[in-house]
């Protein structure tokens, strides 16, 4: 599985990446790029999620995801508050899996 953690760019959103590879099973990839590069990256990944201070963008995003049929959802403003890799890699594996589903 491969994440995208789309932000706004700042320190933050490593921070987190970093605690959720410590969460990474075996061949998941978590990678963050800004919102304004979203459409570069979309093509490469099977899940994104959008951290709380770009959640206005999240209608966009899903405009460019859906007909790559990739979902997207919003990380929780807890998990990304407390850099919680884990809870954001079960929010990315949760999504992959009732996308598979539908």
């Amino acid at each position: 599985m491969r994440v995208l953690v789309v932000c706004a760019g700042g320190l933050s959103s490593s921070l987190l990446v970093s605690s959720m590879e410590k969460h990474a099973r075996p061949g998941e990839v978590v990678e963050a790029h800004g919102e304004g590069s979203v459409s570069r990256f979309i093509h490469d990944v099977d899940v994104v999620l959008v951290a709380p201070q770009v959640a206005f963008k999240k209608d966009a995003i899903e405009a460019l995801a859906k007909p790559l049929g990739v979902p997207v959802g919003l990380i929780p403003g807890t998990a990304y508050g407390m850099m919680d890799g884990l809870a954001a890699m079960t929010t990315a594996r949760a999504l992959l899996a009732a996308d598979r589903i539908s």
